[in-house]
C-alpha cells in the first residue's frame, strides 16, 4: 500500500496537526500512541489505520474544508477517525452519541456535514434525515481490498481542524471554528504544558468538550501516550483507581470533579505529574489541599480561544481567590472598559483575549462573529482579532488575572458553558407553556445547579415529569435543569420585566417539588440511612424510600458525591449499581441481597 504519511516536520514550526503526528510516526513508529484498557496502538499502526480511513473518506468526497461529523463512543477508533478526517483535508465535528436526536439533527444541519462517521451501534440512532453515513465497523469498506486509491489532501495551518458547539443564548447552539495553527500553537509553544515524548496523557473529557483537544493532540503531536480513561460510569473510587493504575504525567479535571477528588481521595493526586483544572471558580481550600501533591495549574479559556488562554501555577496555598493566571505563549489578554480602553491594575473590566489561539469565528453566523471577534488594536500583526469574553476580570500587582464573574447570564455547570437563555428558549417552544425562566443556584457543594421555572398557559395542566422528558429530547444532559418549578405568573420588576431575584427557592422542601409520588417513609435502618444521605446530597429536607435520585434534581457529579458519602459510613455501592437503581429502596435491596459484601456493609443487611 502506498503510504499517505505527510512529510514530517520539526515540531517547532508553524504547521498542521497531521504533520506533527507524522513527525512522531517517522521518528518513533513503535512508540505507544494510544492505550485503552489492555489494548495498545503504536504510532505506526495509528498512522496506517488513519491512512486507510482517510483514503476511504476521500472516496466519499471529503476534501479540504469538508465537515465530517464523528459520532463514536470513547475508544481508539474515535481517535483514528479524527486523525483520518484531518489527513483527508477535512475537519471533524464531534457529536456526542448521547445527545438527543433533535440536538444531533441541529448540529448535522448547521455544520453542513457532508458525511457522518459512526458505527453499527449508533447508526440506527441518528436522525432519519442525516447526511450519508459511513460505518467504520464495516470491514469491507474500512479496509479496501485493492489498497489506497485516492490520496488524501493534507490541510494547511490556516485550514479548519474542528468545529465544536457551545450553548447559545437564543436557543441556537454556536459552532466555533478552530484552525490547525491554533491547536499546534497550543501544544508546541507553551512551555508550561509541553508534553514530553513518552509522557502519559489521560483522556477523560468528552470530545464534544474542548479540553479533549489538549488531551488528544497534546499527546499525539508531542510523541506522548494517550491513555483513554473508562468513563462509562465513574465514581471517585473508579477514577482514583485509574489514576493510580496509569500514573498520568498530565491530567485535566473540571473544577467540580477536582473538588470531589480532593474532598474524598486527595492522595490519588500523588500519582499525577501535572494536574490542570478549570471550568469554574476554584475553591481555595481544595486548591490548598492539592498543593504539594502534584504540579498544579488553574486554567482559564473559552472554547473560542482553543482550550486554554491562561494558566496559573499554584505553588503555595492561595488566599481567598485563585487567580486565572498569565497568558499562554502566543496569547495576550486585556482588561478593558465599555469604550475598549485599558483599565488600571486592580480595577474590574471586561476580559478580551488575543493571539494565535483565537478561533476563526462562529460557523455560519457572521453577525455574531462580528459582535464577539473584534479587530485587535493591541496586536503587532495586522488583521488579528481579539475575542470579547463577557467575563469580568482585574489585573493583580503580580501581573496575573483575577476572575470576577460574568457580564451576562452565562454560567459554568460541571465544566460546561451554559447559556441560561437557551434553556428558556427551548422551554418556550412547549405548546402548553406561556413563559419560562431559568437561573443558576449556588449550593453548599461549591457548585451550581440549574433551576427552571415554567409558566403554563391559563387552563393548561402541565406535568413536570412529562415536561422533563420532553426537554430531555431536545437538550443534552449538561443543559438539563436539576429541577422544574411551575408558576402561575413570573415575578416582575417595576418595569414589567421578569425579576429572577424574586423567584421562589427551588430546593429545600421535598413537598415543594411538583408531581412526585406520595412520600413513603423508610422502614429499616439501612433505608433510613440511605434516605438521609440522599437528602443531604440533594439539599432537601427529606427523601422518600421510592424517590428517584435524578427526579429529585440529582446529576452525575452529585451522584459521585452521594457514593463517596455512603462509602464514608460503610455502605459500598459502585457507580454502575447506583445508576441501575437510584432509589433508596433499590439500593437497600442491593446491599441486603448481594453475596459479596464488605464487612462494614454486611452490618446493614
Amino acid at each position: 500500500m502506498t503510504s499517505l504519511l505527510p512529510q514530517p516536520v520539526r515540531p517547532d514550526l508553524r504547521t498542521t496537526i497531521t504533520q506533527l503526528v507524522a513527525h512522531w510516526v517517522h521518528v518513533a513508529p513503535d512508540a505507544p500512541a494510544i492505550r485503552y484498557g489492555a489494548d495498545e496502538m503504536r504510532y505506526g499502526e495509528l498512522s496506517a489505520r488513519a491512512d486507510q480511513l482517510a483514503a476511504l473518506l476521500a472516496e466519499h468526497g471529503v476534501r479540504p474544508e469538508t465537515a465530517v461529523a464523528v459520532v463514536l463512543p470513547r475508544g481508539p477508533e474515535l481517535v483514528v477517525t479524527m486523525l483520518a478526517v484531518l489527513r483527508a483535508g477535512g475537519y471533524y465535528v464531534p457529536l456526542d452519541p448521547a445527545y438527543p436526536v433533535e440536538r444531533q439533527r441541529f448540529i448535522l444541519t448547521d455544520s453542513h456535514a457532508a458525511l457522518v462517521v459512526t458505527d453499527a451501534a449508533h447508526a440506527d440512532k441518528l436522525p432519519a434525515d442525516s447526511p450519508p453515513v459511513l460505518r467504520i465497523d464495516d470491514q469491507d469498506s474500512y479496509d479496501p481490498a485493492d489498497g489506497v486509491r485516492t490520496p488524501p489532501v493534507d490541510a494547511t495551518p490556516d485550514g479548519t481542524a474542528y468545529l465544536i458547539y457551545t450553548s447559545g443564548s437564543t436557543g441556537r447552539p454556536k459552532g466555533v471554528v478552530v484552525d490547525h495553527a491554533s491547536v499546534t500553537e497550543l501544544v508546541t509553544a507553551e512551555p508550561r504544558i509541553a508534553v514530553a515524548p513518552g509522557d502519559v496523557v489521560a483522556q477523560l473529557a468528552p470530545t464534544s468538550f474542548d479540553a479533549s483537544t489538549f488531551e488528544i493532540w497534546g499527546a499525539l503531536c508531542r510523541g506522548g501516550t494517550l491513555v483513554l480513561f473508562d468513563t462509562t460510569v465513574v465514581g471517585i473510587a473508579e477514577l482514583a483507581a485509574q489514576i493510580r493504575r496509569w500514573r498520568p504525567d498530565w491530567l485535566f479535571l473540571t473544577t467540580g470533579l477536582f473538588h470531589l477528588i480532593v474532598r474524598y481521595d486527595p492522595a490519588a493526586l500523588d500519582s499525577v505529574g501535572c494536574l490542570i483544572t478549570g471550568g469554574d471558580v476554584l475553591s481555595p481550600e481544595y486548591v490548598a489541599e492539592a498543593t504539594g501533591r502534584t504540579r498544579l495549574y488553574a486554567a482559564y479559556g473559552p472554547t473560542e480561544t482553543t482550550v486554554f488562554a491562561s494558566l496559573h501555577a499554584v505553588t503555595a496555598p492561595p488566599g481567598d481567590r485563585v487567580p486565572i493566571g498569565t497568558p499562554l505563549a502566543g496569547m495576550h489578554w486585556r482588561v478593558l472598559d465599555p469604550q475598549l480602553r485599558p483599565v488600571p491594575d486592580g480595577e474590574i473590566g471586561e476580559i478580551f483575549l488575543g493571539g494565535v489561539g483565537v478561533a476563526r469565528g462562529y460557523h455560519g453566523r457572521p453577525e455574531l462573529t462580528a459582535e464577539h471577534f473584534l479587530p485587535d488594536p493591541f496586536s503587532p500583526e495586522p488583521g488579528r482579532r481579539m475575542y470579547r469574553t463577557g467575563d469580568r476580570g482585574a489585573r493583580r500587582p503580580d501581573g496575573a488575572l483575577d476572575f470576577h464573574g460574568r457580564l451576562d447570564r452565562q454560567v459554568k455547570i460541571r465544566g460546561f458553558r451554559v447559556e441560561l437563555g437557551e434553556i428558556e428558549a427551548v422551554l418556550r417552544r412547549h405548546p402548553d407553556l406561556a413563559d419560562a425562566l431559568s437561573v443558576a443556584v449556588s449550593t453548599s457543594a461549591e457548585e451550581k445547579r440549574i433551576a427552571a421555572y415554567a409558566v403554563p398557559h391559563p387552563g393548561r395542566q402541565v406535568n413536570t415529569f412529562a415536561l422533563r422528558a420532553w426537554l430531555g429530547e431536545r437538550l443534552p444532559g449538561y443543559l438539563m435543569p436539576a429541577t422544574l418549578v411551575l408558576l402561575d405568573d413570573p415575578p416582575l420588576d417595576p418595569n414589567g420585566k421578569p425579576d429572577r431575584s424574586r423567584l421562589p427557592a427551588p430546593w429545600t422542601a421535598r413537598a415543594d417539588l411538583a408531581n412526585l409520588p406520595d412520600y413513603c417513609a423508610p422502614a429499616t435502618d439501612l433505608q433510613r440511612l440511605l434516605c438521609e444521605v440522599c437528602a443531604e446530597v440533594l439539599e432537601l429536607d427529606q427523601v422518600g424510600v421510592d424517590d428517584d435520585f435524578f427526579e429529585l434534581g440529582g446529576d452525575s457529579l452529585r451522584s459521585v458525591w452521594l457514593l463517596e458519602r455512603l462509602r464514608s459510613v460503610g455502605v459500598e455501592i459502585s457507580a454502575g449499581e447506583f445508576f441501575g437503581g437510584p432509589t433508596p429502596r433499590d439500593l437497600a435491596d442491593l446491599v441486603g441481597t448481594r453475596s459479596a459484601r464488605t464487612p462494614e456493609a454486611a452490618r446493614w443487611s
